[in-house]
């Protein structure tokens, strides 16, 4: 695997993530009844965003593309606690 590729997968890994756990979050705000802690918002929907994408790339066979995405989640998961880039509440 070429750096030039392990980028590519890297980069398209983190937007697929942070979109999928910017979706959750979202439904997470919305459905709650009480008011959650962005960090556990931020844990919801790492979860959420990892299960999803784990369980697709375990059906399409590829090994690779899940340990990207579990890198990636760590990437995105470090940076939103470490430098405190939590949603802004409503």
């Amino acid at each position: 695997m070429g750096l030039t590729y392990f980028l590519v997968l890297m980069v398209s890994a983190i937007i697929v993530t942070s979109l999928l756990m910017w979706i959750s979050e979202k439904v997470i705000s919305i459905t709650s009844l009480q008011k959650i802690s962005p960090i556990l918002k931020t844990a919801g929907s790492l979860v959420f965003a990892i299960v999803i994408l784990s369980a697709l790339f375990y059906v399409l066979e590829k090994p690779s593309a899940m340990y990207m995405i579990l890198i990636s989640g760590a990437i995105i998961g470090y940076n939103r606690y470490w430098f405190g880039h939590f949603s802004v509440e409503d």
